[in-house]
């Protein structure tokens, strides 16, 4: 079975067609890397981006406390604390004390946590790689370039 019949597309649409077609193919790829990404993960937690998101803030900063990635994830604090909740729940992090103050507790990711963030890495990296077969420097620089400009029009519009 091919990807293509794991991932589902939206139909065509007629009143699409006259208007700029590299958005919606940026789009398309990013539900592709997106999913190739998520196979063969197990099913919890870790499937929510949020959850992804503080795992992966934890990953680079671990050991902060929960108001820090609050304000490194800019989630809304009881999203936070709930997916905390559920991560320590499902193993990925713990809740330690903070060893400078008695009072506060920090975040920690546990070995799963540790281990699932390595292996998510693996996989982006396997997938930009893919992504980028046969591209040249210069090309991918120019790509860059390109879409960095689509996202500049996209936070100035």
């Amino acid at each position: 079975m091919t990807q293509e019949h794991l991932l589902p597309s939206p139909p065509e649409r007629e009143e699409l067609r006259a208007l700029p077609q590299a958005p919606r193919m940026i789009m398309e790829l990013s539900r592709m890397l997106r999913f190739r990404a998520r196979q063969g993960e197990a099913e919890g937690i870790m499937t929510q981006n949020t959850a992804r998101l503080v795992l992966s803030h934890l990953a680079v900063h671990d050991g902060v406390n929960q108001l820090e990635l609050v304000k490194l994830t800019r989630l809304k604090a009881p999203t936070v604390s709930v997916l905390l909740k559920r991560m320590e729940a499902e193993g990925y992090v713990e809740r330690v004390p903070d060893p400078k103050d008695g009072r506060a507790v920090l975040v920690m990711l546990t070995e799963r946590g540790r281990a699932f963030d390595s292996e998510r890495l693996s996989r982006i990296s396997n997938n930009d790689q893919t992504a980028m077969h046969g591209f040249s420097a210069e090309e991918e620089a120019l790509l860059t370039s390109m879409l960095t400009r689509i996202r500049q029009n996209l936070l100035e519009g």
